[in-house]
């Protein structure tokens, strides 16, 4: 029945489009987006790659998502440009990827891009690579002509295709070549280099100067939250009382707090900023941005108790359980354009909204406009302004803004539920429970749902839309993210279902994904992972945590000392520039300083969570034991018992000031 379903819409859309490719079958919304582009698109698969060894043409790979603007203009311009999609259908076979779908092959491609460049890329990916996927040009966004110094599409089409035809072995042996270094690039093997404590120290000057002292953050020009980094730099604070370290977190914290990065009519943040100043940004919501960043900020309030944080975080939660939120499980990300618009939905006209300030009554609204540097010639193109948190704004003003854009098209939402993101998402979620416990209860039965329907059979898998069942199997981050959240809800609730879950998932991952010495992306173990935070934190080193976090919560020395020895296996690339690897640098430091977990009986452990994560040090895990006191323990020994709690603070806190690890029980079960 539901076969003859899709067919009839998809006759049904045939009949009502002049073009239609074979993406019109695939699930993925950003690939049902070039379904009527008059490229012959193809997606990932057998399909596709035979039909260029039978037809001896070159592949025109891109890859994108659903949510991005570039990909948006480079479709517009080109992918619905007839005569650049007859250039392209002439002399090549294209194949269209979803990044969020395939995070494996991105991964791969992005590596290519890098090495061929020299320097990262972005999306759109665009490759162009012989029918055995020997890769020979490589670029982001192309405009459709020549400009500026820089080959159009109507150039680069035909030029590559004559090169792949008229100089076939030059373009293999180059293909060849390109596919070495990027296998040299992820399988290096480096020698383990001996990592200690002044590791804190050397990734706080390496932070140091890439520092934005103006406006925060760690870029001159476009910003990205870098949520790991300043989670690294609270971290460090907490170890070493570095001044530094927390006033370059609060300034980055701040300014995009107040700044144009963060939706200030109606919560959450967007993507990135393309001013250095946090003024514009692209206005794409991921949820896995707002996951990393509720985590940091809720981080920095046990620190600081900024009331600023606070808000940041119930802001940001409430409008993401709002747009995303979907039958327990969260959406992936909405778009940045509306109806073609760039920022569309988000932007405001200085007269339209001082009329309608006007209108409700509001006090001053000129000074409420001017706090909100909406400006009656515009702060962002044109006449448009984005709003920015200059002073304070009435509570009023808030919700006159808040119906201007009620009466608008909110952006396009892609409905793909992906399993590592709502991993983070309730990870973060649950941490915020300092805020309100209700955040807690509530992530927790959302990691029920996203287990019920992710985990099925013994099969984890990556993603699904609402409505249908999930079909592609997990990736190593979907495990690794997975099973940081169950060993969080352990520690917040002390079922024990949590902590086995997380034990075979773990068991399952490793069986799947490493070989060798090497983690890698998938099953087919074709991309090795990286320890890089790239647009989120790294899977590998999150993975690296989950490890830890298990090995301490199930006494299982074995693989503690697994643990130690897959971070040994990156320590000299953490060693050489620990700011670039931030999660991984954390979990080196937790080895370095040493975990330090809480033991008590369930009831009186539920009593104290909050107080647990206001304790001066970062390192810290809690375990249900039969005590009626508590315990506080490192991996080697137990330091201190007391029947008092703030016994055990202070225990904790004094060793950070002395270093002291001597004396004590063995970690283990007594």
């Amino acid at each position: 029945m539901r076969l003859i379903v899709l067919l009839f819409v998809s006759l049904f859309l045939f009949a009502q489009t002049k073009y239609t490719n074979d993406l019109i079958y695939e699930e993925s919304p950003y690939l049902r987006q070039h379904a009527h582009n008059p490229v012959h698109w193809l997606p990932w698969g057998k399909k596709a790659f035979e039909l260029a060894k039978k037809l001896d043409k070159p592949i025109f790979l891109s890859i994108g998502y659903s949510t991005c603007h570039w990909c948006h203009v480079m479709e517009k311009e080109s992918f619905e440009n007839e005569a650049i999609a007859e250039l392209i259908n002439r002399y090549y076979v294209p194949i269209k990827v979803d990044k969020e779908e395939r995070p494996d092959l991105d991964k791969f491609y992005q590596s290519v891009f890098a090495v061929m460049h020299h320097r990262s890329g972005g999306w759109p990916l665009t490759i162009i690579m012989t029918p055995d996927k020997k890769p020979y040009f490589s670029a982001t966004y192309i405009p459709p002509e020549d400009g500026y110094g820089v080959e159009g599409m109507t150039t680069i089409l035909p030029k590559y295709a004559a090169l792949y035809h008229e100089q076939k072995q030059r373009v293999q042996r180059r293909g060849e070549a390109v596919l070495k270094l990027v296998d040299k690039v992820m399988h290096a093997t480096l020698n383990p280099v001996r990592l200690d404590k002044t590791l804190a120290l050397k990734a706080l000057k390496e932070a140091e100067k890439d520092f934005d002292p103006v406006y925060g953050g760690f870029s001159k020009r476009v910003k990205f939250p870098e949520s790991s980094t300043i989670l690294m730099l609270l971290d460090i604070y907490q170890l070493t009382d570095k001044e530094n370290a927390l006033k370059m977190a609060m300034k980055s914290l701040d300014a995009m707090a107040k700044g144009g990065i963060f939706d200030q009519i109606e919560g959450a943040f967007f993507r990135y900023s393309t001013r250095r100043d946090w003024s514009a940004p692209h206005f794409e919501k991921m949820l896995y941005t707002n996951a990393e960043l509720i985590r940091v900020y809720t981080k920095a309030y046990t620190i600081t108790k900024k009331p600023l944080y606070k808000e940041v975080v119930q802001r940001t939660i409430k409008e993401i359980d709002h747009r995303f939120g979907h039958d327990g499980l969260y959406f992936s990300a909405s778009d940045a354009d509306t109806k073609g618009e760039e920022g569309g939905y988000f932007l405001f006209r200085y007269e339209d909204t001082l009329r309608a300030l006007q209108k409700a009554g509001v006090k001053n609204p000129k000074k409420e406009l001017e706090n909100l540097s909406i400006e009656p010639n515009g702060n962002f193109d044109g006449e448009y302004s984005n709003p920015i948190k200059c002073g304070n704004v009435s509570s009023k003003t808030l919700r006159v803004l808040q119906r201007l854009r009620k009466q608008r098209e909110y952006p396009f939402i892609d409905q793909k539920i992906i399993t590592a993101w709502n991993a983070m998402y309730i990870e973060a979620k649950m941490k915020s429970f300092i805020f309100d416990k209700r955040y807690k209860d509530e992530a927790i039965q959302s990691l029920n749902r996203l287990i019920q329907t992710m985990w099925i059979d013994g099969e984890l898998f990556h993603q699904k839309l609402p409505h249908s069942k999930p079909k592609r199997k997990a990736l190593l981050e979907d495990y690794a993210y997975l099973i940081k959240a169950l060993t969080t809800a352990y520690m917040l609730s002390f079922n024990e279902k949590y902590l086995e879950l997380a034990v075979k998932l773990f068991k399952k991952a490793k069986a799947k994904f490493y070989k060798g010495g090497i983690w890698y992306m998938d099953a087919r173990k074709s991309v090795a992972a990286t320890i890089d935070d790239s647009y989120y934190s790294s899977p590998l080193a999150v993975l690296y945590h989950a490890m830890l976090d298990l090995a301490l919560l199930t006494y299982d020395l074995r693989l503690y000392d697994f643990a130690k020895k897959s971070i040994d296996g990156v320590s000299a690339l953490i060693h050489a520039n620990p700011a670039n690897y931030p999660t991984a640098t954390l979990a080196a430091l937790r080895v370095e300083f040493g975990d330090v977990v809480i033991k008590s009986n369930k009831n009186v452990l539920q009593k104290v969570l909050k107080k647990i994560a206001f304790i001066s040090y970062p390192f810290l895990l809690d375990k249900k034991e039969n005590l009626k006191g508590f315990e506080a323990c490192t991996v080697q020994t137990c330091f201190i018992q007391s029947d008092h709690f703030e016994d055990i603070v202070k225990a904790i806190e004094q060793r950070v000031l002395t270093k002291e690890h001597q004396g004590g029980w063995f970690f283990g079960k007594r």
